[in-house]
């Protein structure tokens, strides 16, 4: 069960929410801003009527710039080397220099393969790199939309990964607390790719 949470986060199937304006930092109490710059990441779920799991937001510095993630998201072909259970991100389509149909296929032990195609679509507000991504077909999840938000933080990033899961299956219900750690780990594979790369 733990590896289907992984397949419908990496993918980035999430219930449709709305972002919120002003930069990543506004979202955060001090207290929060400290655990940040302490190096630690910052998780908050927030039930959403009627949602089997909360909707989940992580927080995380980067100790590299907003170029070296985007180069990152952009690697698909590279994503299985660092993301948990990731067997292959294959492109299907590229529309434009920044839209992507990707398809992304997991390994399950309880399942086996599954695989999900998601539009992801690149874009730059000033300095600040938005990753959006909309479900186009799951044999997992019903519904899905959320974003990536980096933006320039201290001479590296800060990262805001937002995603709220419906899955098809019910027994995804019985576990939806596991999501926030899956959420972690995946947001910190991104953070530690980012940063070798970086040579961080």
């Amino acid at each position: 069960m733990k590896s289907f949470l992984l397949a419908l986060l990496v993918t980035g199937l999430v219930w449709p929410w709305t972002a919120q304006a002003g930069g990543i930092l506004e979202d955060l109490d001090a207290k929060q801003v400290a655990t940040l710059n302490a190096g630690k990441l910052v998780a908050i779920p927030t039930e959403v009527p009627g949602g089997p799991w909360p909707r989940l937001q992580v927080y995380s510095i980067i100790n590299a710039p907003v170029r070296d993630v985007e180069a990152v998201f952009r690697d698909y072909p590279g994503a299985s080397s660092y993301i948990p259970n990731l067997v292959a991100a294959d492109i299907l389509e590229q529309p434009d220099k920044n839209t992507y149909h990707v398809r992304y296929t997991s390994s399950m032990p309880m399942v086996g393969k599954s695989s999900s195609t998601v539009r992801n679509i690149y874009s730059r507000e000033d300095e600040v790199l938005l990753v959006r991504w909309n479900l186009i077909e799951s044999e997992l999840a019903e519904v899905s939309t959320g974003e990536f938000r980096v933006e320039p933080y201290r001479g590296g990033s800060l990262l805001r990964y937002t995603n709220f899961v419906k899955p098809k299956s019910s027994l995804a219900v019985l576990v939806k607390f596991a999501a926030l750690g899956e959420a972690k780990q995946t947001v910190t594979a991104i953070k530690k790719e980012a940063e070798r790369r970086g040579g961080k």
